[in-house]
């Protein structure tokens, strides 16, 4: 189903809005802005919720094998408890090599939010196609750098945090 005229011009609107806020919207059109993922509106915090959210995904399997309570209910408390339990439950469908998020594993409870979310950034980043959109969005998410995965594999990545989040209530994007 194709957005509306109404729907596209609030999505290039909200689009430019979040990117203006830090100086990223200047070199981007109206075309590039309507062809932008709509997790490039969101407002902070559900943006900041999306990217743990995509860094959980890419660290699932390295969250499935932690046994410490305090790391364990702070991924419950940054991703959402519901969220948390779908992704455990999950199989382990692809071995993803870690070395292509170049953001330290959490070690310590303290550590489990801003990891997920500088790895989810760079997820997020990688994403996106090289040019004028991709540079916009690491102007957004920096300090982040894009992730060296494909931008086809990235993608699925987002794509399954936006679907568990539906699966699980959660309105993230």
């Amino acid at each position: 189903m194709s957005a509306t005229p109404a729907q596209l011009r609030g999505h290039r609107a909200a689009v430019a809005r979040r990117l203006a806020a830090h100086d990223a919207a200047a070199a981007l059109d109206w075309d590039q802005l309507g062809r932008a993922p709509a997790w490039l509106a969101l407002p902070d915090a559900e943006a900041a919720t999306l990217q743990r959210r995509v860094g959980a995904v890419f660290q699932a399997r390295a969250i499935r094998l932690w046994i410490d309570g305090p790391r364990i209910a702070a991924a419950r408390a940054a991703l959402g408890e519901g969220f948390l339990a779908r992704l455990l439950a999950l199989p382990d469908a692809v071995s993803i090599p870690m070395e292509l998020v170049s953001v330290p594993r959490a070690e310590s409870a303290a550590q489990v939010a801003p990891r997920l979310q500088a790895t989810g950034a760079a997820v997020l980043l990688a994403s996106l196609a090289h040019g004028a959109l991709r540079r916009a969005a690491a102007a957004l998410l920096a300090p982040a750098v894009a992730s060296a995965m494909a931008p086809d594999l990235a993608a699925s990545l987002v794509e399954r945090a936006l679907a568990l989040a539906a699966e699980t209530g959660g309105s993230t994007a």
